[in-house]
């Protein structure tokens, strides 16, 4: 019962949150954003207890099915958006994108399969808690570079349209999110490095093999590969500005196939935690 009110609980307020920052954005108004800015702090507490209990309740750390890889990933997201508040308001914006995104997760995860599922004796390797820990952070880095591309995309049309900023005065200016964005993509990618890793010398004691070719690996290297161009891109050809920040929305999707899409259409990857034995 306590992790369905603290679940339903999360996922009342990121809605109330995601209303007040809509709301905020499209008419302007500044106060509206410092209020969801506080609002989302009600949340993460529930949020963190969820967090803390489901791992109690379960005696392993939450990566078992969509509901719990929400919590995870999504508790990483709204972490890296507090801490931004925290340390410069005006870079809360990126609350756009991160908290309705962490709000459309933990309700696919609650309607697919809400009860905390046993682990299978086999999974429960200190491994585990390395490759999925490090997945998590990786996302919520890469969710911080796409609410950067966001907060981006808006405020330079604003500037193009050759009307006054007004309301986006209040965020930084372009350069400084151009840099923020690539530092997130670098931190995200390096995490995501270390998880594939990780996965791979945990897979070679659990099934005998590196790597199986799983299609959770596939979309998993995929994804990283497609950061690792991005990267690239910025170093060598000089993509910055509205090109990284369409780059880093749309790479996000592949991240969410990862953790979220492939075990939603394919019923046999090794990565459903829950029928592995």
């Amino acid at each position: 019962m306590i992790d369905t009110v603290l679940t339903w609980f999360s996922i009342y307020d990121y809605a109330l949150v995601s209303v007040l920052l809509v709301t905020g954005f499209v008419f302007g108004k500044e106060r509206l954003l410092v209020i969801a800015s506080y609002g989302i702090m009600p949340g993460f507490v529930a949020h963190t207890l969820l967090f803390v209990i489901r791992w109690v309740r379960t005696g392993w750390f939450p990566a078992n099915g969509e509901l719990e890889n929400a919590i995870t990933g999504g508790w990483f997201a709204i972490a890296f958006t507090l801490y931004l508040f925290f340390r410069n308001r005006s870079l809360s914006g990126v609350a756009l994108f991160t908290v309705p995104v962490t709000l459309l997760l933990l309700g696919f995860g609650v309607m697919k399969a809400p009860a905390p599922l046993p682990l299978a004796a086999s999974l429960k390797s200190s491994w585990l808690v390395i490759h999925v820990l490090f997945a998590q952070i990786s996302f919520g880095a890469y969710a911080i570079a796409a609410g950067f591309g966001v907060i981006y995309l808006l405020k330079e049309k604003r500037q193009k349209s050759g009307r006054d900023p007004g309301f986006y005065n209040r965020f930084p200016r372009l350069e400084m999110m151009d840099e923020l964005m690539f530092k997130f993509v670098v931190y995200g990618f390096i995490t995501d490095a270390v998880m594939i890793v990780a996965g791979s010398i945990w897979a070679k004691d659990l099934w005998g093999s590196y790597w199986a070719w799983d299609p959770v690996e596939v979309w998993s290297l995929l994804s990283w590969l497609l950061y690792g161009l991005s990267i690239h891109l910025r170093v060598t050809l000089g993509w910055r500005g509205a090109r990284q920040a369409w780059m880093m929305i749309v790479l996000l999707s592949t991240v969410i196939i990862t953790y979220w899409g492939v075990n939603f259409v394919i019923a046999n990857s090794k990565h459903i935690l829950g029928v592995v034995s």
